[in-house]
């Protein structure tokens, strides 16, 4: 039985109130958020797949999509523009900061039902030689269904991280190229790798 997602919180909504875990990052300057506004890096944010075996059954595929600050910058603008209204960013909006959106997976049937995502973090090998943690992170609701009309709750989440600190992690990753694991309570669900490509797309490079 094929179980697909029918609704994912919009995840360039503004955060709640997410608990501070670390120092917040330094904040973009005012000419580099004016910039953001007017669309610059609009394209500075991937979407990273698992092309595993949920999507051979036709499952919801897990995966994180990564954003730079001034993609989310230029996103919100876009959408308050098409609104005919006004985006006056937040400070949190400012940060120097990537933003990851996780999503969890479902199983074969509603019974079975889907990982909630509970915990992000940054590694720079898959043994964790350089590991860096998320310093705000909140959950998303996610309502699963199947044909027949069951449905399930789940869990995605959305965190943020320092760029300092994803620099720290590409520093230390061999090629350049860090990875992101992703926790299901204490169970690591899935790592998945940012390679150079995806950090040319993303701007870091």
């Amino acid at each position: 039985m094929k179980v697909s997602v029918i609704m994912l919180l919009v995840a360039l909504a503004g955060f709640g109130q997410e608990q501070q875990k670390l120092i917040a990052p330094t904040s973009l300057s005012d000419d580099e958020v004016k910039v953001a506004l007017g669309g610059k890096g609009r394209n500075h944010w991937v979407l990273i797949e698992d092309m595993g075996l949920m999507a051979a059954q036709g499952n919801q595929v897990p995966r994180i999509t990564i954003y730079m600050p001034e993609a989310v910058l230029a996103i919100r603008a876009e959408s308050a523009k098409k609104q005919f209204t006004q985006y006056e960013p937040a400070e949190e909006d400012k940060r120097r900061s990537l933003m990851i959106v996780a999503r969890g997976y479902a199983g074969e049937t509603i019974a079975e039902g889907c990982t909630s995502i509970t915990r992000i973090v940054l590694l720079s090998d898959p043994s964790g030689g350089v590991v860096q943690g998320a310093y705000l992170s909140e959950p998303l609701g996610e309502t699963w269904r199947n044909g027949f009309g069951a449905t399930n709750q789940c869990q995605a989440l959305r965190a943020k991280f320092s760029l300092a600190d994803v620099h720290k992690v590409r520093a230390a990753a061999p090629n350049g190229e860090f990875f992101v694991a992703v926790f299901a309570g204490s169970v690591k669900t899935k790592i998945y790798k940012v390679k150079r490509k995806h950090q040319t797309k993303l701007g870091l490079e």
